[in-house]
């Protein structure tokens, strides 16, 4: 049953980076280089991801709701 939970991890980390790259731009509007949104970290507070694309000196954030059960992802 670990693997379950490794895989849950997994799962819920690509959905939210999903979730991201829908919601924020796909490509730097400078430069035209591909975004691929990073995960900073979960504010346990708030229970919201952080998730950031840079480029070209513009920053782009956007933040994840999570549930309860998510937080340990």
């Amino acid at each position: 049953m670990a693997n379950d939970k490794v895989w849950d991890s997994i799962n819920t980390k690509v959905w939210g980076q999903y979730l991201a790259s829908m919601n924020m731009a796909q490509a730097c509007e400078v430069c035209g280089e591909t975004l691929t949104p990073v995960d900073v970290g979960v504010d346990p507070d708030t229970d919201e991801r952080l998730w950031l694309t840079h480029c070209c000196g513009m920053t782009n954030r956007y933040l994840e709701k999570l549930e309860p059960k998510d937080l340990l992802a």
